[in-house]
C-alpha cells in the first residue's frame, strides 16, 4: 500500500485502473498475498523491503539480503493494518513472539536480526543478494521439475494438518512422481554417474 497514494488521489493512478478493474485481485496477486506460484519464488532484497515490501516478502520461498536491508511492518505507526496477510501468515513463518512484535511496535528490522528471527534465510554483503538468489535458483533449477513443484506443494498444503494427515497427503502428492519421466532419467543419470537432463515445460 503507497502512503503517499492514499494521502492523495487514491491508490491507483490512471494507468492501473483499466488493469484492476477487470481483474480486482491484480494486486494482491502482485502482492502474492493468496496467489501461490507453483514454482519456487526467490526473494532478493537489497535496500529498505517494509510494510507492503515486508508484506510481500511472505509470499515467498527462500529469502536472501543484503546486510544493509531493512524489514518491518510500519503500518499499525500509521494507523493502518497490514492487510497484505501479515497477521495471518507471519505468525505462521516465524515465531509468534517475534511476529507479535513486528506487528504491534512497527519498528526497523536489520537484516541480521531478520536472520534471526527466521524471517530470512541468508545475509550477504550489500549488491550480491541477487548473485546469491540466482545461485540458489540454480541448485534448484539442476533437480527434477516435477520433484520440486510436488516438493513446494506438499510443505504448503500439509502446513496446517495434523502429522498423520499430512503423512497421508505427502504420499497423494509424493507417489506419483516416481512415475514420471524425470524420474527415470534422475535414475539412469545415476546409474550413469552423470547429471540429469530434465525436459522443461
Amino acid at each position: 500500500m503507497d502512503l503517499k497514494a492514499l494521502a492523495g488521489n487514491g491508490m491507483a493512478g490512471e494507468e492501473y485502473r483499466d488493469r484492476l478493474k477487470a481483474d480486482p485481485d491484480l494486486h494482491w496477486k502482485a502482492m502474492l498475498r493468496h496467489h501461490r506460484p507453483r514454482k519456487p519464488v526467490i526473494a532478493a532484497v537489497e535496500g529498505h523491503c517494509v510494510a507492503g515490501g515486508t508484506e510481500m516478502l511472505q509470499g515467498t520461498d527462500i529469502r536472501v539480503a543484503g546486510e544493509s536491508a531493512t524489514f518491518g511492518l510500519f503500518e499499525v505507526k500509521r494507523g493502518l493494518f497490514p492487510i497484505g496477510g501479515s497477521t495471518v501468515r507471519l505468525p505462521r513463518q516465524i515465531p509468534r513472539t517475534h511476529a507479535l512484535e513486528m506487528l504491534l511496535t512497527g519498528r526497523p528490522y536489520s537484516a541480521r536480526e531478520a536472520a534471526v528471527i527466521g524471517l530470512i534465510g541468508h545475509v550477504v554483503p550489500d549488491g550480491t543478494a541477487l548473485d546469491r538468489a540466482l545461485e540458489i535458483a540454480g541448485q534448484i533449477n539442476s533437480c527434477g521439475p516435477l520433484a520440486v513443484e510436488a516438493v513446494k506443494a506438499s510443505v504448503y498444503e500439509t502446513a496446517e494438518m495434523t502429522e498423520s494427515d499430512g503423512l497421508a497427503a505427502e504420499l497423494t502428492r509424493g507417489w506419483p512422481v516416481f512415475d514420471t519421466a524425470d524420474a527415470k532419467e534422475g535414475a539412469r543419470a545415476f546409474a550413469e554417474k552423470r547429471p540429469p537432463v530434465y525436459k522443461r515445460a
